[in-house]
C-alpha cells in the first residue's frame, strides 16, 4: 500500500490539501450561493 511507504508522503499530503482547496472553493462558490437562493425563495413563497 503506497500510503505507508513514507517515500508517498509529501505527495498524499500535497494532493490532498489541493483537493481540499479546490472543493472548498466549489461548495463555496457554486453550491452554497444555491442553496441560499432556494432556502430564501422557500421562505418568501412560504410568507404569502
Amino acid at each position: 500500500m503506497p500510503q505507508l511507504i513514507p517515500f508517498y508522503f509529501m505527495h498524499l499530503l500535497t494532493f490532498a490539501f489541493i483537493t481540499f482547496i479546490f472543493l472548498t472553493y466549489i461548495i463555496s462558490t457554486i453550491l452554497l450561493p444555491n442553496i441560499v437562493r432556494f432556502m430564501v425563495a422557500r421562505s418568501i413563497m412560504t410568507k404569502v
